[in-house]
């Protein structure tokens, strides 16, 4: 009987060992905040509903973890607001200094290469399209977010022309009063495509925008999650499920199902290096 007793010991041993780093978690869901209006990364469906590749992505790795997942969509000035103040446990955005102070961050959800986006009247057209880094945006006009994070840490010494939204920054660009616009391969041309679907005012002159032939950046987007947070001991954990989805095919599926590659395809390759 020795022997079997030291087996159940022993088993119970490997069972607490395995048991999850979430355990003695809160009994309330994971509240995540997040922008509504970010195709395709994250945004409200037609039925207001979140949607898109974090939600998708999250939605994946908190079931296989076992943790109940909240997901409230607002303007993004709002839902930094929201997390910052302590009311949601995190967000999923670019890992900046000034975040790094009450984060921690988890490995990369998507990468995104950044371009400058310009209209192709634009007169310093071929400079801007051969642009291929920060250093060099020096030269132009830029607009951008007032709450774009990232950009208000990198493109501080620059000439930025702040406006409340993306579609705000479109359109600047779009009527030529300002040079460049700098977005996404993910985002940028979806949402480009949804404005001309849209059939704005300005809708015909947005069709006259084009992405830089270069990638001048990229970006990291990670699960933030707040430093007092109760659940900041499972990044860890997240990681591991991440890497998992990545490694079956699960992440894959989730990027093709919003077909990035099938939506507005911006004119490239127009300026030649040596202009």
């Amino acid at each position: 009987m020795g022997w079997l007793f030291r087996f159940y010991i022993a088993l119970g041993a490997i069972v607490s060992f395995s048991l999850p780093v979430y355990a003695d978690l809160p009994h309330r869901s994971f509240f995540w905040a997040d922008d509504e209006n970010y195709k395709p990364l994250i945004y409200r469906d037609r039925e207001g509903l979140p949607k898109g590749i974090f939600h998708d992505v999250l939605t994946e790795a908190f079931r296989r973890m076992n943790i109940s997942l909240q997901n409230q969509l607002y303007p993004w000035s709002r839902a930094q607001k929201i997390v910052k103040e302590g009311s949601a446990d995190g967000m999923v955005t670019v890992y900046t200094k000034t975040r790094q102070k009450i984060f921690e961050a988890t490995s990369p959800i998507v990468v995104v290469e950044e371009h400058v986006f310009t209209n192709k009247n634009n007169p310093k057209l071929n400079k801007i399209l051969n642009i291929r880094s920060l250093d060099e945006l020096k030269r132009f006009i830029i607009v951008d977010t007032v709450d774009a994070g990232w950009s208000r840490e990198n493109l501080k010494e620059m000439h930025v022309i702040w406006v409340p939204t993306a579609e705000s920054a479109l359109n600047m660009i779009a009527s030529k009063r300002a040079d460049v616009y700098l977005m996404s391969n993910f985002t940028g041309p979806y949402f480009i495509q949804e404005q001309i679907e849209k059939k704005g005012p300005l809708y015909e002159q947005l069709r006259e925008v084009v992405m830089g032939n270069y990638p001048i950046t990229t970006m990291e987007y990670r699960l933030l999650i707040r430093r007092d947070s109760p659940y900041v001991n499972i990044i860890e954990q997240f990681n591991r499920v991440l890497h998992q989805m990545q490694q079956d095919g699960t992440y894959k599926k989730i990027i093709q199902r919003y077909k990035i590659d099938m939506r507005y395809k911006p004119t490239k390759k127009l300026g030649k290096d040596n202009e």
